[in-house]
């Protein structure tokens, strides 16, 4: 029964990830196994990549796109992984509507080994040549890290686990040091406790410093990005006359009837005057398309200064002479980047 729940799963997951949002029974997606476990987040991820919103012209909205949630715990040995579609009843209509974002849960109740399997597994898939996937590899450490620091915590591991988990913990934060680009886990936020504070050894900060000498996002995500940019859909191809530029509420009961039917000729006619009128006004005459691929452009995040004022605000809390000393050099270094503290 097991194995015939997950073939399941797998044959519908990309079918769930291209069809529009639906009425009907919530999805529940369950891995008892590691090998089950692996199998399903593969498929999780080949369902992100087919449905990505930042690679969609318009953007989206939050139903339009398959997408799975940071990871919440879970204290069962027997339920390794799971994902819980968002469901919720609409107000108006009175629907029972489940859209593409899944609840991600992971037990908390698994040996160190097991982490130690999860967080290698997740290291390679960081390591293909793919920027999305990347994003993808690094979003869950600091749920993983968060278990097996309070797996070490609470005294309850052997000798052996107990310095495995201390390299793991290590391992993970220099990896959303190097990989993921991250380093606000290092601050505190207001009276949050600062787990990672304690964990920060010399080799970590080594890792800070090296970012500060090298301060910029690799120029490769931004190429990566705008590779995948299509401006087939902001143009007016295929558009017949009889699919005018006005607003749905402005129909004629036979204008609205034709509105059902070419809904999408609509929406991309309404993309193509959006971008048509950035062009013109934004970017000094440049086409819907033109303009489409340049706000793509600016308004992609990780591009230019890496987030340096993570660093300098955990170096302030914690009055770090070392990292202080670098962040002067830096400043100097680099003025134009609005740095705080120091």
């Amino acid at each position: 029964m097991k194995t015939q729940k997950i073939v399941i799963v797998f044959m519908t997951l990309i079918a769930f990830a291209t069809s529009a949002q639906h009425i009907g029974k919530q999805n529940i997606f369950v891995a008892t196994t590691e090998q089950d476990m692996y199998k399903l987040y593969e498929q999780m991820l080949d369902s992100v990549m087919v449905s990505n919103r930042f690679l969609s012209p318009s953007g989206g909205t939050r139903d339009d796109h398959f997408a799975i949630g940071w990871f919440k715990e879970i204290g069962s040995k027997d339920t390794i992984m799971k994902f819980v579609q968002r469901c919720d009843w609409t107000r108006l209509e009175g629907n029972y509507i489940c859209d593409r974002f899944y609840r991600s849960y992971i037990s908390n109740a698994m040996p160190i080994d097991f982490y130690e399997r999860l967080l290698n597994y997740f290291k390679k898939v960081g390591e293909r040549e793919n920027y999305l996937l990347k994003q993808e590899s690094t979003n869950q450490l600091p749920f993983i890290a968060n278990i097996i620091m309070n797996q070490y915590e609470s005294g309850q591991l052997n000798r052996a686990d107990s310095i495995k988990a201390r390299v793991l913990i290590e391992e993970t934060i220099l990896r959303l040091i190097t990989d993921a680009h991250a380093y606000q886990h290092l601050k505190r936020f207001g009276r949050e406790v600062n787990k990672y504070d304690k964990y920060v050894t010399d080799t970590i900060r080594q890792a800070l410093i090296n970012v500060l000498e090298n301060p910029f996002y690799p120029t490769e995500y931004l190429g990566f990005y705008m590779s995948f940019q299509d401006t087939t859909s902001i143009d007016t191809i295929g558009i017949p006359p009889n699919i005018r530029p006005i607003w749905k509420a402005q129909f004629t009961p036979e204008e609205l009837e034709v509105y059902e039917k070419e809904r999408r000729l609509y929406q991309r006619l309404q993309l193509f005057l959006l971008y048509e009128r950035i062009g013109r006004e934004e970017y000094d005459g440049l086409s819907a398309g033109q303009a489409y691929l340049r706000r793509k452009r600016e308004g992609f995040r990780e591009q230019g200064y890496l987030p340096i004022n993570n660093i300098a605000d955990y170096a302030h809390e914690k009055q770090d002479e070392l990292l202080i000393k670098h962040l002067k050099e830096f400043k100097k270094r680099h003025p134009d980047y609005p740095l705080r503290h120091f």
